[in-house]
């Protein structure tokens, strides 16, 4: 499908990019729904944000992102498909679907 922009008003443009944009954040947000469902709170993950995996408990869904909770204790709001599942060796022999999250008082 080619559309020629050439003969187009700003008006006609300006139409045609807002357009685009809402074509855009749909497929973004079916991508981002789609990598969402292969994963469930409370299941163990890992992610490489910055050279360095990291090892956590996803937590939450939001939107956009997922929160993980990681081994040592930061909370990371992570893009879903940045996520891995993560296999536990079973030395644990826990179920890693509960976890105890201790509440900070506020003075």
């Amino acid at each position: 499908m080619n559309i020629n922009i050439d003969n187009m008003s700003e008006d006609e443009l300006l139409a045609l990019n807002r357009r685009v944009i809402t074509r855009l954040k749909l497929i973004q947000q079916h991508n981002t729904l789609n990598s969402m469902i292969k994963f469930e709170v409370g299941q163990r993950v890992s992610f490489d944000p910055d050279g360095r995996m990291r090892t956590g408990i996803l937590t939450k869904f939001n939107p956009k992102t997922v929160v993980v909770l990681t081994d040592d204790g930061q909370s990371w709001r992570v893009s879903p498909q940045l996520i891995r599942h993560l296999i536990d060796s079973g030395n644990s022999g826990t179920n890693n679907k509960v976890i105890t999250l201790r509440r900070l008082d506020k003075d």
